[in-house]
């Protein structure tokens, strides 16, 4: 009897399907923190800036408004306009007080630049950009070793 015991065929054991899926939640619950930590740590872009200290307290700069500009274009009938308002943005007081001295000088560079223009050139958004774009490279080539940030139109007017 002992001998036919034995040789019955064994019966393998149920596992248990909640201790399996258990184990399968943790793994999982791990590859995705462990995803997320080295995403962040490794994979994630710089939150440094560009931004100086001095920029980051004051993130717009001293403003210094030129009077208007009321200027003929270069029209061979000389009947066409352009009246406008610039302002430049500077990086301090010290930049702002040497801008202001050279006022004349830069009022000079925007009457000599605008008055070569023609109507068509300044009609168009493009031209704009091109006018500011110029505008700074030349106020900033005026006042160095200090720097302009940025100039804008706050009137434009053509006719």
């Amino acid at each position: 009897m002992a001998e036919e015991e034995n040789n019955a065929p064994e019966t393998p054991r149920k596992k248990s399907k909640a201790k399996l899926l258990i184990i399968l939640g943790i793994v999982l619950i791990l590859a995705v923190a462990g995803g997320f930590f080295a995403y962040n740590t490794l994979m994630a872009p710089s939150k440094k800036s560009d931004i100086t200290p001095q920029e980051e307290i004051n993130p717009v700069g001293e403003m210094v408004t030129f009077g208007e500009f009321v200027v003929n274009l270069a029209d061979p009938t000389g009947k066409r306009y352009l009246k406008c308002k610039i302002s430049v943005e500077v990086a301090d007081i010290e930049t702002k007080e040497r801008v202001q001295k050279l006022e004349p000088k830069l009022r000079d560079i925007v009457i000599m630049l605008l008055t070569s223009l023609a109507f068509e050139e300044v009609m168009t958004p493009e031209g704009k950009l091109r006018i500011r774009d110029e505008l700074l490279e030349r106020f900033n080539q005026a006042v160095r070793p200090d720097r302009i940030k940025n100039l804008y139109f706050s009137e434009f007017v053509v006719q």
